[in-house]
């Protein structure tokens, strides 16, 4: 189901955001006192759905079948205006922008189709714990293959992240005991916090952590993307097994048309066959009736054939009259 022109979140129906939220609700459950909490993850989260999910259809300009054809026209008409091909132009120029300064590339990870969520899960397996942010950082930015950041700007961060984990170690005057280290605090403090609600290297899990206390949201969080994760994962199967189901009717129909032909085909050599035969027929009912006419067995005409007796004709009683004697 999908609003005609909500060509972004924004341009989607209320009563449609309400559906689709009510159906999220339907496949999960929480306790009431986190009802805020999870509306609002829904929504942030919502919101990036679609808009990869527009993205996609944008970059494949393939219809979907739950599109009508005149809405699908309408997309295609509102990607070409002018006005939406500048925006378009201007956000992919401030992708390409090299955030940290000159000479430090692009902004790049190594999640690849992975969350930053999927990717703290597999951490914590790992780790036996829950991973803090700089550890997280660490794995969407550092290359499996050699150990090297991905880019210059992850590099730089992690070099100050470090410089204040090792400035933080240091005791406290006049006490040898070690101070407790915020890996999650000095992370925020070195990426400069919340931009735009997000937090530079750490995806949606950093929005959690700026939308909500640290104790609440990190359960939330993971509770939200995993139910909402689980219900794409079933949509798409969903997806699938319809696109599987329409190749194979569409297979159907191609051979009963293929069969309906074949049918069409045999039944014109059958009207030829019979049309053949008739002709045959007529030529060899004309040429029998010549043989018949050579060999002498005629219609009766006015002479009647050799052999058959004839009947004379009545006496005139005329003639009698006239006196007239054979």
């Amino acid at each position: 189901m999908v609003d005609s022109k909500a060509f972004s979140w924004k341009k989607v129906s209320k009563s449609t955001k309400k559906t689709y939220f009510d159906d999220f609700q339907n496949q999960c459950s929480w306790a009431p006192r986190f009802n805020g909490q999870i509306k609002s993850l829904w929504e942030s989260k919502a919101a990036e759905r679609y808009s990869d999910f527009v993205h996609k259809l944008k970059i494949v300009r393939d219809r979907p079948d739950f599109i009508p054809e005149d809405e699908w026209l309408e997309w295609l008409q509102y990607w070409e205006e002018p006005e939406v091909k500048k925006k378009s132009e201007i956000a992919s120029k401030n992708r390409r922008t090299k955030v940290a300064g000159p000479g430090t590339g692009m902004s790049r990870h190594t999640g690849g189709s992975k969350s930053t969520i999927e990717h703290a899960r597999e951490l914590a397996r790992e780790l036996g714990r829950d991973p803090n942010f700089y550890e997280i950082f660490r794995k969407m930015h550092v290359k499996k293959a050699d150990g090297q950041f991905v880019d210059n700007k992850s590099k730089m961060i992690a070099d100050l992240v470090e410089e204040r984990v090792t400035a933080a170690s240091q005791p406290v005057e006049g006490s040898m005991d070690l101070q407790p280290i915020d890996y999650d605090l000095i992370y925020l403090e070195t990426i400069g916090g919340q931009k735009k609600q997000r937090v530079y290297g750490i995806g949606s899990k950093g929005v959690a952590f700026c939308s909500s206390s640290r104790a609440s949201s990190s359960s939330v969080t993971a509770a939200v993307d995993e139910a909402v994760e689980q219900r794409v994962m079933e949509t798409n199967e969903r997806i699938a097994v319809m696109e599987t189901e329409m190749k194979e009717k569409d297979q159907q129909i191609t051979l009963l048309k293929d069969e309906m032909q074949q049918m069409k085909e045999v039944n014109n050599e059958m009207k030829e066959m019979k049309n053949a035969m008739q002709q045959q027929m007529t030529n060899m009912q004309s040429q029998l009736a010549a043989l018949m006419q050579h060999m002498g067995h005629r219609v009766p005409t006015e002479h009647p054939p050799v052999g058959q007796p004839t009947i004379d004709p009545p006496a005139n009683d005329e003639d009698d009259d006239l006196g007239l004697d054979d």
